[in-house]
């Protein structure tokens, strides 16, 4: 009799260590309340009512649209790594951690509170929608898959999508903090609207955009179509649009300038200078001396916002340049 207790009570226990931690109250419910919510597709989450969610049951669920509400915590969706749709969009959520779901395809994420969301190696996800939140960054590298961002009215300073083959859809209007967006990925952007594909207004600080080479003329009319009239340099070298794009230790003057900027290259010895307009384009390069006054002429140039290179053999700087 004392054997068969023992072997019962091992059983209970590694049932127990099967059962998935979720804290919050509200996912938890929602969670053990389908099929009635409709929140699984019509599936029945907690097979075998007992009021917990195993990690076997978790494994079952393809489908998951949580309703508007009060969630604040998504701890316990790390089990679901079959899921390939997930909506939670409208609730609480200030963080959320999905990289455990490699077959998600499809995130609407939507409406939170968010600062931070993980999205590393969903390498089938090709639908993110995220707007709404208070997202500052989102690493896109490893989303090998994505085709489709929608993230407007968040706190974002640069999106890159050059590590993205297949992304040709933007959406990324009200971004206050917005300065580059990178799209250079060799795959052929959508510059037309579509419902997932809008104009990208309300960006006051957007001034950097990379593109394909063969991109620079539909970007440009796009951004005109959607009346964007402030100055955006559009480029197709991406060195160009790093956090050392402008250079905030070595000055030309005078800038703004009508006519000529004056350096000193006498302790930097810069060995060549380019210039390149606002679509990215050369339209000057020539080699310098290492004088304490050179100078650029800038006479023939039409106004505008123009880039200056400089190079030697140990590193390259570029400052804006406004030609009056």
């Amino acid at each position: 009799m004392k054997k068969i207790y023992t072997i019962f009570l091992f059983i209970h226990f590694i049932s127990l260590g099967q059962i998935i931690n979720i804290p919050d109250p509200t996912f938890k419910n929602l969670l053990l309340s389908s099929p009635t919510n409709t929140i699984s597709g019509g599936i029945l989450i907690d097979v075998n009512n007992n009021g917990e969610i195993e990690q076997s049951e978790a494994l079952l669920v393809y489908y998951l649209v949580l309703p508007p509400g009060n969630i604040t915590d998504l701890t316990g969706i790390e089990y679901f790594t079959n899921l390939e749709e997930l909506s939670c969009a409208n609730n609480l959520l200030t963080s959320a951690d999905l990289s455990d779901l490699s077959q998600l395809s499809l995130l609407h994420i939507g409406g939170n509170q968010l600062t931070s969301l993980n999205l590393n190696g969903l390498t089938n996800l090709y639908f993110l929608l995220c707007s709404g939140n208070q997202l500052t960054q989102l690493d896109f590298s490893t989303l090998t898959a994505l085709e489709v961002t929608i993230c407007t009215q968040n706190l974002f300073t640069e999106l890159d999508f050059s590590n993205n083959p297949l992304f040709d859809q933007l959406a990324c209007a009200e971004n206050p903090n917005l300065t580059t967006i990178k799209i250079n990925n060799n795959y052929p952007q959508i510059f037309t609207q579509t419902p997932f594909n809008s104009c990208w207004n309300e960006n006051p600080n957007l001034s950097n955009i990379c593109v394909d080479e063969n991109e620079v003329t539909a970007l440009q009319n796009f951004l005109a179509n959607c009346n964007i009239t402030q100055p955006i340099n559009i480029y197709t070298d991406c060195t160009l649009s790093n956090e050392d794009f402008v250079a905030t230790t070595f000055k030309l003057a005078p800038n703004p300038t009508s006519e000529t900027v004056f350096f000193d290259n006498s302790v930097k010895q810069f060995n060549t200078v380019s210039i390149f307009n606002y679509l990215g384009q050369e339209i000057l390069s020539k080699n310098l001396e290492p004088i304490f006054n050179e100078k650029l002429n800038l006479s023939s140039f039409e106004k505008g916002v123009y880039i200056v290179k400089l190079t030697n053999e140990r590193e390259s700087v570029s400052v804006k340049v406004i030609k009056e």
